[in-house]
C-alpha cells in the first residue's frame, strides 16, 4: 500500500472527455454490473482489491476516486487511487486530508470518525474554507465541481475507510441516484477490502509459523549436532579405557587414565554448558522471564567469573585484566549477572586470537556498565546486530562450534533486567561488548 496517492495511480485516458452523455443513457443496473465485473477475482490479493476498487469506482461514477483507509499506526492515509493527473490528486489528498496539516481536522476523517455521508451535487473549493488551519489555502489543480466522500462501514460495524469520488471533467453533477449507487459501491467495497485484508493477515500469519517452524527444525538439528559430538567423544574415551584394560593391562598406567579423564572432564563440562543453554532458551520462551531480583555487587560477579577462566586463559595463551571499584551495588538477579558476563568473557577468549583481553566495570548515579574488549577478529557491520539473534554467531577462521544462542541469551537476560547491550567493532581490531543496566530493575 502506498503513502501517496500518485504512487499507486493507474495511469490511462479514461474520464479526460466530457462523457456527460454516456452517463445519462447508463442505468444503475448496468452501474452495478460494470463495478461487479471490475472488482471479480481478486477477493484474495490485497493489492489487486485497492488498485481495482480505485479505479472501478472512478470508471462507474467519474471521475477519480481516493481510497482511504485506517491504520491504527498510521491513522488515515490514502491506500490507492484513480485519476490520470498524479499531480491533480497529490493536491486533493492535501485539501482533503489532515495527514499534511493543510485542512484542520480533515475532511476524510471527520467522515470516518461519525460514520456520515458528504454530498455536495454543487461544489466549490471555498466549502472547505471553515477548516481550513490557519494561513492555509485550498489548491486542487483542478475545478471540481461535484463532490462526494462515504465511509466503509463492514457488516460487523466498523468503519475501516473512506471512499472520495469527484466529477470534474463532465457536465453532469451528482444526484440521488448516484449517491444510492455509491453507498451500494461503499458497503461492498468495505466487504472486498475487509476480506482482502483478512487473507493478508492470514497469509502473514502463515508465514510467520513457516519462519517458526523452520527456526525450531533448525534448533533440533544443531542441538542434536552439538549434543551428539561430546557424547561421541566421551563413547571414544570409554571405548579406549576398556580396550586397554581388557587387551593390554601394562599400558593401562595411571597417567593414561588420568590423561583421558582430563578430556572427559572437558567434555563434560561442553555437554553441561549445552544443556544449560537449552533450558535458558525453554525458560526464555515459554516466557519464564521473572527475574529473582536483590542486592547484587556488580565488581563481585565480574571477579568471580574471571577467576574461573584461569585454565581457559592459560590453554588460549592470553592474559585477562579487570578494571573495577570497590563496588557496583544495584537490584538484579545474580544467576543472570553471572551468566551474562560469563559469556561475554568466554567469547572474548574463544574469538580473541590470544591476544590481550579487557574487562572494565564502571558506574554513576543511574545505571552501571561492563565492557569487555577483545583484540582478535572483530565483527563486520552487517554482522553486529545478526549476531544477538538466535542460531547466529561470528564465524572465526578456525570454525569455532557452538548452537548460536550464547548471544541471544545475553541479551534476552539484559533486557530482562531493564538493560541494553551492544557491541563495537572494527575488522582485525577486535570487538568491545557493552553492558548497560540501571542500578534498579524495572521489575524491583
Amino acid at each position: 500500500m502506498a503513502d501517496h496517492p500518485s504512487q499507486t495511480l493507474e495511469q490511462g485516458s479514461e474520464g479526460l472527455d466530457d462523457r456527460s452523455e454516456e452517463l445519462s443513457e447508463r442505468t444503475e443496473a448496468d452501474a452495478q454490473i460494470r463495478f461487479y465485473r471490475a472488482m471479480a477475482n481478486t477477493e484474495l490479493d490485497y493489492g489487486t482489491v485497492l488498485r481495482r476498487l480505485a479505479r472501478a469506482t472512478a470508471d462507474v461514477v467519474f471521475d477519480l476516486c481516493i481510497v482511504y483507509l485506517v491504520d491504527e499506526a498510521r491513522g488515515v492515509f490514502p491506500a490507492a487511487a484513480f485519476h490520470p493527473n498524479p499531480d491533480a490528486l497529490a493536491a486533493l489528498h492535501r485539501a482533503f486530508s489532515s495527514g499534511e496539516s493543510r485542512a484542520g481536522d480533515g475532511l476524510i476523517e471527520r467522515i470516518i470518525a461519525r460514520r456520515e455521508y458528504y454530498f455536495r451535487p454543487r461544489w466549490n473549493p471555498r466549502l472547505l474554507e471553515p477548516h481550513l488551519s490557519a494561513g492555509a489555502s485550498v489548491d486542487l489543480d483542478i475545478e471540481i465541481h461535484s463532490l462526494i466522500a462515504a465511509p466503509m462501514i463492514t457488516t460487523e460495524g466498523d468503519c475501516i475507510g473512506a471512499l472520495l469520488m469527484g466529477r470534474h471533467t463532465t457536465t453532469a453533477a451528482y444526484n440521488e441516484t448516484d449517491l444510492a449507487l455509491i453507498e451500494w459501491i461503499a458497503s461492498h467495497a468495505a466487504m472486498k477490502v475487509e476480506t482482502a485484508r483478512l487473507y493478508h493477515t492470514l497469509q502473514k500469519t502463515n508465514a510467520e509459523l513457516d519462519e517458526a517452524v523452520k527456526a525450531r527444525d533448525t534448533f533440533i538439528a544443531i542441538a542434536a549436532h552439538e549434543l551428539r559430538t561430546p557424547l561421541s567423544t566421551l563413547k571414544l574415551h570409554a571405548q579406549m579405557l576398556r580396550r586397554f584394560a581388557t587387551r593390554d593391562p601394562e599400558s593401562f598406567t595411571p597417567q593414561m587414565v588420568v590423561d583421558r579423564l582430563g578430556s572427559v572432564d572437558r567434555q563434560v563440562n561442553r555437554l553441561d554448558r549445552l544443556i544449560d543453554q537449552l533450558m535458558n532458551v525453554s525458560r526464555i520462551i515459554d516466557g519464564g522471564m521473572a527475574p529473582e531480583l536483590g542486592p547484587c555487587d556488580l565488581c563481585v560477579v565480574a571477579r568471580d567469573v574471571v577467576s574461573r577462566f584461569e585454565q581457559a586463559l592459560e590453554d588460549a595463551g592470553c592474559q585477562l585484566s579487570l578494571s573495577a571499584p570497590p563496588g557496583v551495588h544495584g537490584i538484579w538477579d545474580l544467576d543472570r549477572l553471572d551468566h551474562i558476563l560469563t559469556n561475554l568473557v568466554s567469547n572474548a577468549i574463544k574469538y580473541g586470537g590470544g591476544q590481550p583481553i579487557e574487562v572494565r566495570v564502571s558506574s554513576d548515579a543511574t545505571g552501571a556498565r561492563v565492557e569487555v574488549i577483545d583484540r582478535g577478529e572483530g565483527i563486520a557491520p552487517g554482522d553486529r546486530e545478526r549476531i544477538f539473534e538466535r542460531f547466529e554467531r561470528v564465524i572465526s577462521s578456525r570454525q569455532t562450534k557452538g548452537m548460536g544462542l550464547g548471544l541471544w541469551i545475553v541479551r534476552s537476560y539484559t533486557e530482562s533486567l531493564g538493560g541494553q547491550i551492544r557491541v563495537t567493532s572494527e575488522l582485525g581490531q577486535g570487538s568491545t561488548f557493552i553492558l548497560d543496566l540501571p542500578l534498579h530493575s524495572p521489575a524491583s
